[in-house]
């Protein structure tokens, strides 16, 4: 299976771009919905999460609030690598079985924290989502209203655009409209079909 690696920064629009790819019937697997399933009150992580960082991360109905915990982790490395050390071989088990699971030409697997991570090698390709920062923050205020504080937070524990552009296979812009976007999609559709098929990926 020919593997596709799409990351970006917080609000770039790499859910945008997974659901574009989607609409020429490429599998797409979220690592990021994968996180948000394992640790729901049933999930094979929830107790592990709240065992490492207390019952002060439930909400009134015993969810972990995602924001609390990463106004947590993101204000302390040791912590974020706790959490990462729950999560991170929990996620990539799953996603590895969708991946054995996809009937479509090649897939795509959305990382956020692909470069961060170091977790390069396990594709074939990196396509990385460039957005402008002011607009990423505008974005996501709108979207998870969380605070501009709370955002620049994040943004500042993430690699820096140039650095992610600089280490990505292929880059899409997401500054424009969706029409744009879409037409630049196709193109890269086209690309990984090309790409799928040369004979060392068959």
């Amino acid at each position: 299976m020919f593997r596709v690696g799409l990351t970006g920064g917080i609000g770039s629009g790499k859910s945008t771009v997974a659901r574009l790819f989607s609409e020429y019937n490429i599998d797409i697997i979220d690592t990021d919905l994968i996180a948000h399933q394992i640790s729901q009150p049933d999930g094979p992580a929830y107790q592990a999460v709240i065992d490492t960082f207390g019952s002060e991360i439930l909400t009134a109905d015993d969810a972990i609030d995602r924001k609390k915990l990463a106004r947590i982790v993101f204000t302390s490395n040791q912590k974020k690598q706790l959490l990462e050390n729950i999560m991170h071989p929990l996620i990539w088990l799953i996603a590895e079985q969708q991946v054995a699971s996809s009937s479509s030409v090649y897939c795509i697997i959305v990382v956020p924290l692909l470069f961060e991570g170091q977790h390069q090698a396990r594709f074939n390709v990196t396509l990385a989502v460039d957005c402008p920062d002011d607009l990423r923050i505008t974005r996501v205020m709108q979207r998870d209203d969380r605070s501009a504080t709370d955002i620049e937070a994040i943004i500042k524990n993430q690699i820096s655009t140039d650095e992610r552009i600089k280490q990505a296979d292929y880059v899409i812009s997401n500054n424009s409209s969706v029409d744009t976007l879409r037409t630049d999609v196709e193109q890269l559709h086209q690309l990984f079909l090309n790409l799928s098929a040369a004979p060392s990926h068959r």
